[in-house]
């Protein structure tokens, strides 16, 4: 109890310098750990397109004024306007079926949830990586309930083929429809589905993809289809999608497709996606990154520097300390406990905040950018940061106290 008194009495004259670069270092880490994870979100969102993309595909946005679709009657009516494109796009010899995106909402236990649905083709193309489970599963067919792809840690404590209940609205009453639906797989963080829901000119992989922190993932059926019907619901699509050439069509018939695509939307490849990708990457390291790098720089410095200052104000104590009885050998404990303190506490307070992340933003506590990756990567480097600049700052600390004897520091003093 004595010596731990003695660790927390190194701050007792310091306490206001303590608390502001405690704070400071804390925030600072904390913008470090926000713009790393942005920056590999995007790098990620980049990857994850080349691996399910072509160089054949390019995204397709409507020059249609949005009001108009809302003042239609269609329950869908973007699905409606995309489905009337492809029908016709279906005459051209370089047509491929389109990557189109449906999604809806419902309730699960008694949270709104929002749900995707994949045609056959897009469970294939977008196998991301699982937890656990397996997308096979979810081709699996059942009168009884819905296999699914579950996301996010509102279905932590749901394990693989157990079965659970959702809640779909009625579009023209309060009543709902209870469906069942079976485990088939968990999405991995950082929880991301292709989402088609940005629109510009300057389109890159960010803008395709969105982070379902809790949700489902269905796979099209006319089983599923009817379920909607039968409670006067629709899912919707979203107004944007991904068209692509067949592989083996020639160079006319690429150009006589795209042409018929230019006329009613706006369209980038495959090519200026990654360039325009490459561009905020590279733009990204070079004005992201280096502020909160130049930040740490400084915080490690400050914070030696005051451990260094706190460690001088307190020599003379400690050595009264050594002549009632205390070995140097306690001192160095006591100095490094308390130096030591400093650092470990932001690194382990940011560390705290990464793990509990998820369930921060699921609940609505804090909201934050989407594009953003927290995971084992950005708590191993909490850690080893944490753990380099305490031990430097305790390394210098004890350098400074051993320069002299506490029996020469204590006649310094009383000289």
């Amino acid at each position: 109890m004595k010596t731990l008194k003695l660790i927390f009495e190194i701050f007792t004259n310091n306490k206001i310098t303590a608390i502001i670069i405690s704070i400071i270092y804390i925030f600072v880490l904390f913008i470090a750990n926000n713009s790393f994870g942005m920056y590999r979100y995007i790098v990620y969102t980049e990857d994850i397109f080349k691996t399910t993309e072509t160089t054949d595909s390019f995204y397709c946005m409507p020059n249609l004024v949005t009001a108009e679709m809302v003042n239609s009657s269609s329950m869908d009516p973007w699905g409606d306007y995309i489905n009337n494109v492809e029908n016709n796009a279906r005459k051209y010899k370089a047509y491929v079926p389109f990557t189109k995106v449906k999604y809806f909402n419902s309730d699960f236990n008694g949270v709104r949830i929002k749900s995707y649905i994949y045609t056959t083709d897009m469970i294939e193309k977008y196998q991301f990586n699982l937890k656990n489970g397996s997308w096979n599963n979810m081709q699996e067919q059942s009168s009884d309930y819905f296999n699914v792809i579950v996301s996010g840690i509102y279905f932590d404590y749901l394990n693989i083929g157990d079965i659970a209940e959702i809640e779909l609205p009625n579009y023209f009453d309060s009543s709902t429809k209870k469906i069942k639906i079976k485990v088939a797989g968990k999405l991995a963080e950082p929880y991301t589905v292709p989402s088609f829901n940005t629109s510009g000119t300057d389109i890159n992989t960010y803008d395709l993809y969105q982070k379902l922190e809790n949700g489902l993932i269905f796979v099209e059926s006319s089983r599923l289809t009817k379920v909607f019907k039968s409670v006067n619901n629709c899912p919707l699509t979203a107004e944007n999608f991904i068209a692509s050439y067949k592989s083996n069509s020639s160079e006319a018939e690429r150009k006589e497709y795209l042409n018929y695509f230019t006329k009613q939307f706006r369209v980038t490849d495959y090519d200026n996606i990654i360039k325009n990708t490459d561009k905020v990457i590279a733009l990204s390291f070079r004005r992201r990154l280096p502020t909160p790098l130049f930040m740490l720089s400084i915080m490690t410095v400050a914070l030696i520097s005051i451990s260094v200052l706190f460690v001088n104000k307190k020599i003379r104590e400690h050595s009264i300390y050594y002549l009632c009885g205390c070995n140097r050998r306690k001192s160095y404990f006591i100095i490094s406990c308390a130096i030591g303190l400093m650092g470990l506490l932001g690194g382990l307070l940011n560390i705290l905040f990464i793990v509990n992340y998820d369930f921060l933003t699921s609940n609505g506590i804090i909201n934050m950018s989407d594009g953003l990756i927290y995971d084992g990567q950005t708590v191993l480097f909490t850690l080893l940061y944490a753990l380099a600049v305490s031990a430097v700052s305790v390394i210098i600390s004890i350098m400074v106290f051993r320069k002299n004897s506490p029996i020469e520091i204590y006649r310094k003093y009383e000289s």
